[in-house]
């Protein structure tokens, strides 16, 4: 993740907020004293490359003409913490959040896969799992477990359901078949996601 695209979700999130405030978009002053830039050549780098991104429309004539698109929109909401359908997700913000979040029975994740696309976890996102004794069925878990039974274990993220003697690992991915196993270890349940770029 970088500095920019954390700069350009601040900028495009002051846009969506002052037009939902006011019913009209901010100047490039007013996104610069909003955002903390002082450079409104720097303002403009960052407006452009949210147009080139299709998150913004903006007329150069205009000073105010910066709308928000329905592309922007979805960015937004996919970059905001996300709380899951079926947990209630403590609010988190910022790092520094995350960090005052964790105690001895909740960790930090870095989530490096697809599986769970198709409910908004994406690749790269960080999630706050905590550690739990029961695991309820349909929980979203964080666990580790050898898929290709080769001896290598991976971290990964799934729908838990207990069935029988087995446990079937949901993807929310409908490109990925779920995975019977008798061997997994649990790390904790997903009980809220953190994403400070745009993807």
């Amino acid at each position: 993740m970088t500095n920019k695209s954390t700069k350009q979700l601040d900028i495009l999130k002051f846009i969506y907020e002052k037009q939902q405030q006011r019913g009209y978009p901010p100047t490039v002053r007013e996104i610069g004293d909003g955002v903390g830039l002082a450079s409104s050549s720097t303002v403009h780098g960052h407006l452009t490359r949210l147009q080139n991104k299709g998150f913004i429309q903006k007329k150069a004539e205009k000073t105010r003409a910066i709308t928000v698109t329905n592309t922007g929109i979805q960015a937004l909401k996919k970059a905001d913490i996300l709380a899951l359908p079926d947990i209630s997700a403590p609010v988190i913000s910022t790092p520094q959040d995350i960090i005052s979040s964790l105690d001895e029975d909740t960790i930090l994740l870095q989530h490096n896969s697809n599986t769970m696309i198709n409910i908004g976890i994406l690749n790269r996102d960080y999630l706050l799992i905590k550690k739990e004794s029961a695991i309820p069925d349909g929980a979203i878990v964080a666990v580790t477990l050898d898929k290709n039974n080769d001896g290598t274990s991976q971290t990964d993220v799934y729908r838990y359901f207990k069935e029988r003697n087995q446990v079937r690992l949901q993807p929310e991915n409908s490109n990925l078949k779920p995975v019977i196993t008798n061997h997994v270890e649990i790390i904790g349940k997903v009980i809220g996601v953190y994403r400070n770029e745009i993807n």
